[in-house]
């Protein structure tokens, strides 16, 4: 029930959307960047070179028309060759500005990729390394596919502010300076004519952007919905199929994903409405300068060669106008990424190491839980005053039903989570006073859900340490029996496996994790022992690595099937989060209480099973 309202608060965490310009965000984003100012230095000198080149080559074609050309003509000017070699002259330096142009282009564009992608390697990188130290209880509120879309889609689309949007919207800003400049130096009469449109331009603008940022947050919001949906319905493809929900799926995700449709069309209209309000204004404003350019020619206050630039930059006057609707575009996803990237980075790390830790060591692995209580959410307590020590070298089995804490216990030993009452004592010294690297290094986990990388089994079972000798690895793969398997394979332990170690068995699985358990050589083991639904065979051999496992350790193994914990040192039983019984497996069964009651239970299941095949 968590689960999906913690879903539910992401979906509608998609859908808000914050300012388009958030100065905040902007002024934390450009902290990322400082690192790299020399480059950034170097992009705005390019930027400022290129914008000012651009408007060399139409003065040169300007002075060539009123000119050298104008004189040929009109046969105005006796010495021809001279007129032929101005217009080579202007040649020359108009195709030397236009390659030089092309080069400073590619190098500013370069240099821009480098800073984009510098910086989100910078914030791709401390990103991670937040999640790395999150605790559980983070990951119990934020679904996994929306926390790679942090580090993913999010993080790309701050690159595209670095690489292109911020520049980019400096560069058309500064364009549309220059070229305004320009138009008002050359005329100021067919300039007053141009700039009568900005109003209607502005107003357009503003209409558009508010348009676009509603329909963006619509389309952004319904994507996230339908990635969602579409995730969760493949990974639980058997369950659709196997209850014949096939046709109620494909119409959920029908209505979904027309929502995204609607939302994307829209967005589309809004663009398909800008746009060509920009070519309609630019249209009437050409058709305005053609008729008042044109009685200053025929007046002669105006010369062919003024015209034609005036003509050229009223052209470039509207891209920059076009351009920066894309750039607001780039703007509003980036600081809505930045704010979701940013909630992910300022949410603190709960479980913190202490300022003095306790010197990290090999653990005698005395284990003392005192007056524990511990909820994951509010006050709905999973653990209630809860005592109990485990002496070093001992083995303590723990039972109960589902939901009775097993799994809050060893996670709680881990620190994976802090009690909100009482402490945890290993080797007499609070969990909480140890690094958190040093307690989970001396503490080896097999869990009954087994999860392997999908990497080589070498990689599995050394875990990027890189102070694990080959002889030890082959050791305590042949000690959990998993070594003759793997050899099997063909690439051996270089033998890369698929997502989750789809390929291999459940017990080959198994029989894994007990040799990275035994390679790691943990001081405490935590074992949730898992031989259900393994054959015979299978399950001897996982019983023979965990009584390797167990060898001169302190164990917590969480029993599932009584049968397999008789000789545990004591067995702790708990019911509904309180720790009702503990002692040896005769010792249990004489007081007939609780573990006899569930001994009973398992027994006749099996007495009927044997009966049934039969």
């Amino acid at each position: 029930m968590s689960t999906q309202k913690n879903q539910a608060q992401s979906f509608h965490e998609d859908f808000k959307v914050g300012k388009a310009f958030d100065r905040g965000l902007m002024r934390r984003l450009l902290r990322y960047a400082l690192p790299h100012k020399h480059l950034i230095i170097l992009a705005l000198l390019l930027l400022f070179t290129v914008t000012l080149g651009s408007l060399v080559g139409p003065f040169i074609i300007q002075r060539a028309l009123d000119g050298p050309l104008k004189d040929s003509i009109l046969g105005s000017s006796p010495d021809t060759a001279g007129a032929f070699r101005e217009i080579l002259v202007l040649l020359s330096v108009f195709l030397g500005v236009s390659l030089l142009l092309l080069v400073l282009r590619f190098a500013q564009s370069l240099v821009m990729a480098h800073i984009g992608q510098r910086v989100v390697f910078d914030l791709r990188q401390q990103i991670y390394t937040h999640l790395l130290r999150m605790p559980l209880s983070f990951y119990d509120r934020n679904p996994v596919g929306r926390l790679v879309t942090r580090i993913t889609s999010d993080i790309e689309a701050l690159n595209e502010l670095f690489a292109s949007g911020i520049v980019g919207f400096l560069a058309d800003v500064l364009i549309l300076t220059a070229i305004t400049a320009t138009l008002v130096w050359v005329n100021p009469t067919l300039a007053l004519v141009t700039l009568s449109a900005l109003p209607i331009l502005i107003l357009s603008t503003f209409i558009f952007r508010n348009k676009a940022r509603k329909y963006y947050r619509q389309q952004r919001g319904h994507l996230s919905h339908l990635n969602s949906f579409t995730q969760e319905a493949i990974q639980g493809m058997e369950i659709v199929q196997s209850f014949h929900r096939e046709a109620s799926h494909q119409e959920e995700h029908r209505t979904i994903n027309k929502s995204y449709l609607v939302a994307f069309l829209q967005s589309v209209m809004a663009y398909a409405v800008f746009f060509p309000i920009i070519e309609i204004l630019s249209t009437v404003v050409l058709a305005a300068v053609i008729w008042q350019g044109g009685s200053q020619l025929v007046e002669g206050t105006l010369t062919f060669g003024q015209f034609y630039l005036f003509w050229h930059f009223l052209g470039r006057f509207f891209q920059p106008i076009r351009d920066m609707a894309d750039r607001y575009n780039i703007l509003q996803s980036a600081m809505a990424a930045a704010e979701r990237v940013f909630n992910v980075l300022d949410t603190p790390e709960s479980l913190t190491d202490p300022e003095e830790p306790c010197p990290g060591r090999k653990l005698q692995g005395r284990i003392d839980f005192d007056n524990v209580w511990f909820a994951y959410k509010d006050e709905e307590f999973v653990l209630k005053d809860v005592s109990f020590s485990v002496e070093p070298g001992q083995t303590v089995a723990i039972v109960g039903a589902t939901g009775s804490g097993k799994t809050t216990i060893v996670n709680l030993l881990s620190r994976f989570y802090d009690p909100q009452r009482g402490s945890i004592l290993v080797d007499g010294t609070d969990v909480r006073q140890y690094l958190k690297r040093d307690l989970r290094a001396r503490i080896g986990s097999v869990l009954q859900d087994v999860f392997l990388f999908s990497r080589s089994i070498r990689d599995n079972l050394v875990l990027n340490s890189t102070d694990i000798s080959e002889e030890h690895l082959l050791d305590c793969a042949r000690r959990a029996n998993a070594d003759d398997f793997i050899s099997r394979l063909p690439g051996a332990y270089d033998e890369i496996l698929s997502e989750r170690g789809g390929t291999l068995s459940v017990g080959e699985k198994q029989l894994l994790v007990f040799a990275r358990a035994l390679v790691q050589d943990p001081d405490i083991l935590v074992l949730d022992e898992a031989t259900a639904y393994i054959d015979s065979t299978t399950e001897a051999l996982i019983q023979d690595a965990i009584g390797k496992l167990l060898e001169g350790r302190t164990s917590i193994v969480i029993a599932h099937r009584l049968s397999t914990i008789k000789k545990a040192d004591r067995i702790l039983v708990l019911h509904k989060g309180e720790l009702r019984e503990q002692g040896t497996h005769e010792e249990l069964l004489a007081v007939k209480g609780i573990y006899h009651r569930l001994h009973e239970l398992q027994y006749l299941d099996s007495a009927a099973a044997q009966d049934s095949i039969g």
